[in-house]
């Protein structure tokens, strides 16, 4: 009896804590452990996700629409006797439930399995470990409708790197329970003590993968040890090898952190305490596999762990994975082929902790994945000559390295520089594709342009990101709105105007960046023609206005996840998403991209993040003749898609206002001469 209360306790917090709350499935489409008795008999299914909501007596209407089902064990081992009878029971369920998979959770780990086969499903060649979203359900079901032998599911859709990203999180918030107990000296120190100890796990991964484990040697499986004791003297050894590996020797601040906190030294005890380094070491190691991750690791863990106050100690405003994610789609929307006769190179000069290198590495490696190109040629290209990241700071470098490290590899030529002045002589002194999110403000270099004076560090980027550009070359490049719009800068745009085409012009919400800052900001793209001034551009700049991102447009920016079955998200125009038959779809900006305009409707509806239906203009072509004659060659989108007009008063009423103004300074005069 103890035991089925407990377990009932873990699956509420299983559909309370992971499939509420982190995937974002309507509890109303979630049943657990009722009887079905007209599919399955007296034998209940433990949990239930379906399309629509049980109202008690909609059962027929619930299974056929069924996406997902799982036996629950609690307790239990993989492949212990319960996980098996579980399996047996998940073959015979599913089949009269008519669904073609199930899943075996011990609310720990979970696993897929082929109904018909009874083995185990794999996503995109990886296991999968955890429950997944609705996206993802929808794929496997109608995957294996298709084909019922099919064992590993492929899929495009942003929503699988999401998904490893939430899964990530929840072991996360694991880890953050344990660190309460912990007293990092700051957000800086616990977020590399993260990232330190996660490396050590892969580092195992990569060499079983490139098959160079040398089994002479300690890794991180060797530190395995019922005796907490055994198991820190273990990480410490280990972490002493790494620092004279090659390969390893890059990360070995990172190390450092680790060694530091969990061993004892000069008498003193360590800062963790041996227990914690144990339940530690276990979090991470559920974390497998890690390899071709597929998001920006270093980013969650920062997101995480450091708070608006501690983010500042970065000093740098952090890209968030689905910006990056599509700018680098789109930059490399032609990269669909390798071809080993065509080698092209990608450079961030700003690099910081490499989010938009490793999505460009993702998207590069889905690309050849997709088009059956990514063979041992291609593989060594987007590892070692392909990817060039460069920061003024030396701990962001470590930062990107391990980056790129856990994605994939690629991390081979990330240097330390000043990138508007460089110390060292870069490999190319030119390059095909840049994308950054550079630094804003007052600087101390000044702008190489004979356009403008003037040493903001955004200008100075712009003009630099133009001279390392081959002709030919594309940009994407992260900018605040004074570029597009400050009078004072008209000649410089000029100047674009005149040695690159500007080809799309993205505008970001006013909180893409918050909590760190509510500047506005924008995705320039654009094309080098010439490395000399020629005439101004005759192509037509395409613009758009992002107005949700799937985050609510304020300091918080919590996930709104509103969503329905036909036109998928509501508040995010960038993520793809994936139809009821399994159709899978492109986000908002992706399917309009460079083509849509909504001139002739005089707007786009959709509905805000406070659920309010709008209607305005969002993309659209920009007549470059308009904009030449425009008195200070203004670029923003909403100056010419959504122009402000002015609402005219009647003369009474302007008095009206102007006696409330000075009813209200008067009584503040007054509050001032009594103080």
């Amino acid at each position: 009896m103890v035991k089925t209360k407990r377990e009932a306790l873990t699956v509420r917090r299983l559909i309370e804590d992971i499939l509420v709350a982190q995937l974002s499935i309507p509890s109303k489409q979630i049943v657990n452990d009722t009887t079905f008795k007209k599919y399955t008999g007296i034998k209940r299914p433990d949990l239930l996700i379906s399309e629509v909501e049980f109202d008690g007596e909609n059962e027929t209407q619930f299974v056929q629409n069924l996406v997902a089902y799982a036996e629950v064990k609690d307790n239990c081992s993989i492949d212990d006797a319960d996980w098996k009878d579980a399996i047996k029971q998940g073959k015979e369920k599913s089949e009269k439930l008519k669904i073609p998979y199930f899943i075996v959770t011990n609310c720990k780990t979970s696993i897929f399995y082929n109904g018909y086969l009874g083995k185990e499903i794999i996503l995109n060649g990886n296991p999968i470990r955890e429950f997944q979203n609705i996206d993802i359900l929808r794929l496997i079901k109608n995957g294996l409708q298709k084909t019922p032998e099919m064992l590993n599911i492929h899929t495009s859709v942003d929503s699988a790197s999401t998904i490893s990203e939430a899964t990530f999180n929840k072991k996360l918030w694991e880890l953050a329970r344990i660190y309460r107990a912990i007293n990092f000296e700051n957000a800086v120190e616990k977020i590399d003590f993260t990232i330190g100890f996660i490396a050590l796990e892969y580092f195992e991964e990569k060499s079983n993968i490139e098959k160079t484990k040398d089994e002479s040697e300690i890794y991180w499986s060797d530190c395995n040890d019922e005796k907490s004791e055994v198991v820190i003297a273990k990480l410490v050894q280990y972490i002493q090898r790494l620092d004279s590996e090659t390969d390893f020797r890059d990360f070995k601040k990172l190390m450092d952190v680790v060694r530091k906190l969990i061993s004892s030294s000069n008498g003193q005890k360590s800062k963790i305490h041996k227990n914690y380094v144990v339940d530690i070491y276990n979090i991470i190691d559920s974390m497998k596999p890690l390899h071709g991750c597929g998001f920006d690791l270093f980013g969650a863990v920062y997101e995480r762990f450091a708070s608006k106050k501690e983010k500042k100690q970065f000093g740098e405003y952090f890209t968030r994975r689905p910006y990056a994610h599509i700018f680098a789609k789109l930059l490399l929307k032609d990269e669909k082929f390798f071809n080993k006769e065509r080698q092209f190179t990608i450079l961030d000069l700003a690099c910081g902790t490499g989010g938009f290198l490793t999505e460009c590495f993702k998207v590069l490696h889905n690309n050849y994945l997709q088009s059956d190109t990514l063979n041992k040629d291609a593989e060594k290209f987007i590892s070692k000559t392909c990817f060039y990241g460069v920061d003024v700071r030396e701990e962001n470098i470590s930062r990107t390295k391990l980056n790129m490290f856990l994605v994939g590899d690629g991390h081979t030529n990330m240097f330390r520089d000043d990138s508007l002045n460089p110390e060292k002589i870069w490999k190319y002194k030119e390059y095909d594709y840049i994308i950054t999110n550079p630094p804003y403000g007052n600087g101390t270099i000044k702008a190489e342009t004979s356009s403008i004076s003037t040493v903001r560090t955004e200008i100075a980027f712009l003009c630099k990101i133009i001279k390392l550009l081959k002709l030919g070359g594309k940009a994407c490049v992260i900018t605040p709105d004074g570029v597009l719009e400050n009078p004072t800068y008209k000649k410089f745009r000029k100047d674009l105007l005149e040695k690159c085409n500007i080809d799309y012009i993205v505008s970001l919400p006013k909180f893409a960046f918050a909590p760190y800052t509510k500047e506005k900001t924008y995705a320039l793209f654009f094309t080098k023609r010439s490395k000399t001034i020629t005439k101004i551009q005759k192509k037509p700049i395409w613009a758009y206005i992002i107005d949700n991102d799937g985050l609510a447009n304020s300091d918080k920016r919590f996930p709104t996840k509103k969503r329905n079955n036909k036109t998928g998200w509501l508040h995010n125009e960038i993520l793809s998403w994936v139809r009821t038959n399994g159709e899978e779809v492109v986000g908002k900006l992706e399917g309009r991209w460079g083509t849509f305009d909504d001139s002739l409707t005089k707007g786009t509806e959709w509905i805000d993040d406070k659920y309010i239906k709008r209607k305005l203009r969002k993309c659209g072509f920009l007549d470059i003749s308009k904009i030449i004659n425009d008195t200070y060659m203004t670029l923003m989108p909403e100056y010419w898609l959504r122009p402000y007009e002015a609402k005219n008063i009647t003369l009474i009423e302007f008095e009206k206002r102007v006696k409330k103004l000075q009813t209200e300074v008067k009584k503040i005069n007054e509050i001032k001469s009594d103080v």
